[in-house]
């Protein structure tokens, strides 16, 4: 099948109960609209959770891929490009997507943190665990997973990983004509406040916020437009799809109360 057969949002209201008979399985990107310097889009990780969990179900031959989410926690939220929201709020969207995605009968959701960190990781968890607490409906928080050396071009936001899965996903994303490594000054938003985007957040991930926002410079691989190639797009996409689809599948089949998907 096609990509598309997956996608939420081409799906009728009879497509989408068949697709949900067939494996009750809601993939869910979280990815931000955020600043990835000048060489990517500030959709990176918008395109690359949605990409990614569209490769996923083809894998898997089912599954249903919901729209990449863009209501997300911090973040550099003062730099340029970006849009992020209080923590607060995104952990009652996730608390209500779950409920929502219950209502609708899946039996398994993979949230797939394309936009990372422990502000994220918190927003989208605490709701997770609070959800099952009270329901059937297992859902899962992944960041990702490993690389091995063969993969493995360079990890961090902005570098070479992120900008190799977007090439794979929407190479008209990625201006790799304009990486200049010496360009660490990072532009920012003026009267941005710490305080406001740590609302709703663990005392403890307050500080990561306040750090996030008052860095002046970020640091780049020399030879990032070097290392990311079609062939090392290709190779490290396909891992990380491949990996991800058997994990979804071992973790099903153990899943609570499965009786196969």
């Amino acid at each position: 099948m096609a990509e598309s057969v997956y996608h939420w949002t081409k799906m009728s209201p009879s497509d989408l109960d068949a697709a949900i008979t067939r494996m009750p399985l809601a993939l869910v990107p979280a990815g931000s609209l955020e600043w990835h310097g000048e060489h990517l889009a500030c959709g990176c990780d918008h395109l690359r959770g949605e990409g990614i969990c569209a490769a996923v179900a083809e894998r898997l031959g089912g599954g249903v891929v919901l729209p990449s989410l863009w209501v997300t926690a911090p973040g550099f939220c003062n730099w340029r490009g970006s849009l992020f929201f209080t923590p607060a709020l995104v952990k009652r969207v996730a608390a209500e997507l779950y409920a929502e995605l219950d209502k609708c009968g899946f039996r398994y959701v993979l949230v797939l943190l394309a936009h990372a960190g422990a502000m994220q990781s918190e927003s989208f968890g605490e709701p997770a665990d609070a959800h099952m607490a009270r329901s059937e409906m297992q859902i899962l928080i992944r960041v990702g997973v490993p690389l091995p050396d063969e993969v493995d071009i360079g990890g961090g936001h902005a570098q070479a990983n992120e900008a190799a899965e977007l090439l794979a996903v929407a190479p008209d994303a990625v201006f790799l004509d304009r990486y200049d490594p010496a360009n660490t000054r990072i532009a920012k938003y003026e009267g941005c406040h710490p305080e406001h985007y740590c609302r709703g957040l663990s005392e403890e991930l307050h500080d990561p916020v306040r750090a996030f926002m008052a860095r002046e410079h970020f640091r780049w691989q020399a030879d990032l437009a070097e290392r990311v190639t079609p062939e090392a797009a290709r190779r490290l996409f396909e891992h990380v799809c491949d990996q991800l689809a058997r994990e979804l599948a071992e973790w099903m089949a153990k899943s609570p109360g499965n009786a196969g998907p």
